[in-house]
């Protein structure tokens, strides 16, 4: 039995369509998308509306996200533990390798950069933080997603493979490959598979039960991370080994 409400969850999809989209959207569009009659989408439109979630530009008449969603990510974050736990550990890491340093967490089956240390470099790579991308899609993702049970990575694989470059993993089996070897390293290292030109290298963390839903990656230019990758490597492996120490993990 379905217990979801409709309206409810046509809402909140309403609302993630934002999330890779542009800034604006016209109620053509969101009925698209939708598979929903711009009747109902107008509903929906109102509906948010009137709790700032969602705000028209009466130039276009098209829609953006409202303030009251700013408000409520912010709250997540201020109670989000890991995000302050983790920050000297991300500063001292930023400090050896000079590169941005990234904090990544599992949403559900998504994962989402809550937290990140920008490169100190002139030349760098940015990285958008608080957007939610497949977990099969960067080294940090990967990094969680290895490390997940079967089950949880079936599903993730359930879904068609999104591709960001030529060099992106593209069907299940290769992915189920890279998982294990992250496995077997303890950490992954990848170049022009999210974007061309940029190498990441990432770890995860332990809770103090052993799972991992989290995950610490340095991100820079190719041709500057790979002079210095075994260093970078155990730099990543060491600061991952340290948050997850102090969170209770006496696994390894």
């Amino acid at each position: 039995m379905d217990n979801h409400l409709s309206s409810v969850k046509n809402s909140c999809k309403l609302l993630k369509l934002f999330l890779d989209s542009g800034k604006e959207l016209g109620v053509s569009e969101l009925s698209r998308q939708l598979q929903l009659s711009k009747g109902a989408v107008h509903k929906l439109l109102m509906t948010l509306e009137s709790e700032g979630f969602i705000k028209q530009n009466p130039a276009n008449k098209q829609y953006a996200l409202g303030y009251t969603l700013l408000e409520l990510g912010n709250k997540v974050l201020m109670n989000h533990n890991l995000v302050e736990f983790a920050k000297p550990f991300l500063l001292k890491l930023a400090d050896l390798t000079q590169e941005c340093i990234c904090l990544c967490v599992r949403d559900q089956f998504d994962a989402i950069y809550v937290d990140k240390i920008e490169s100190k470099y002139p030349i760098r790579f940015n990285v958008d933080v608080y957007r939610r991308f497949p977990m099969y899609a960067t080294s940090a993702a990967r990094s969680i997603l290895a490390f997940r049970d079967e089950s949880f990575i079936d599903r993730v694989l359930s879904e068609d493979i999104r591709t960001f470059t030529p060099y992106s993993l593209t069907q299940p089996v290769e992915i189920r490959e890279r998982l294990a070897l992250i496995r077997e390293n303890g950490y992954e290292v990848s170049s022009n598979m999210r974007n061309v030109g940029v190498t990441g290298i990432a770890a995860p963390i332990y809770d103090a039960d052993g799972s991992v839903n989290a995950a610490v990656s340095i991100i820079g230019p190719t041709d500057r991370v790979q002079p210095h990758l075994d260093s970078f490597i155990r730099h990543v492996v060491e600061t991952t080994g340290q948050i997850s120490n102090q969170q209770g993990f006496r696994g390894k």
